[in-house]
């Protein structure tokens, strides 16, 4: 995991404060609390995969649909979206990993927050989009090499018909070949 400064941390959850109405009325809360206490930002750690089994914190955006609520918090497996619980667990466990997640419109474009989301997770992301790109790349190939297997096939047919002056085999198969190379 990269190390990240609590004073990175701090500016981009001020700049996101400003730049954000939040889906639940208490995130704003629990952000400038995070922001008010440096130790907490020195364990905190922003991450896109789930963290449900450790400390978790969920802050969503007004402005994105997410099917969880705006303000959730988990530990050990256990959610809660009490203000009353979160704050409690915050000053319990000050030195304690905290994890963040937080939904906003564009924000795997944010180069800001991408800077600062666990690294892992940002490269296993990546992984999984440049394996997608070549497997849609290996089945055009495929589906070209297909296509040409078949067309060769048919033309060859189309001659072995001739060979034999079969005109019923020879249009059925001449259609055949039409209409496979009007589909591409």
């Amino acid at each position: 995991m990269r190390w990240v400064s609590p004073l990175e941390k701090r500016r981009f959850l001020t700049s996101f404060l400003q730049t954000h109405r939040l889906k639940h009325p208490d995130a704003r809360f629990v952000l400038r609390y995070l922001l008010q206490h440096p130790h907490l930002l020195e364990n905190m750690h922003f991450t896109e995969t789930d963290q449900r089994q450790a400390r978790w914190l969920v802050v969503s955006s007004a402005a994105v649909e997410v099917e969880e609520e705006g303000l959730v918090f988990y530990r050990r497996g256990q959610k809660s979206t009490s203000l009353a619980s979160i704050m409690g667990d915050l000053a319990l466990h000050p030195n304690e990993p905290l994890y963040v997640t937080l939904h906003f419109p564009g924000k795997l474009r944010n180069v800001s927050y991408l800077r600062l989301i666990d690294h892992q997770a940002f490269e296993n992301v990546r992984r999984h989009e440049r394996h997608e790109k070549m497997a849609k790349a290996a089945g055009q190939v495929l589906d070209e090499a297909l296509k040409r297997h078949e067309v060769a096939r048919l033309k060859l047919q189309i001659d072995q018909a001739l060979d034999r002056k079969d005109m019923e085999l020879f249009y059925k198969l001449t259609e055949q070949l039409k209409q496979y190379e009007g589909q591409s």
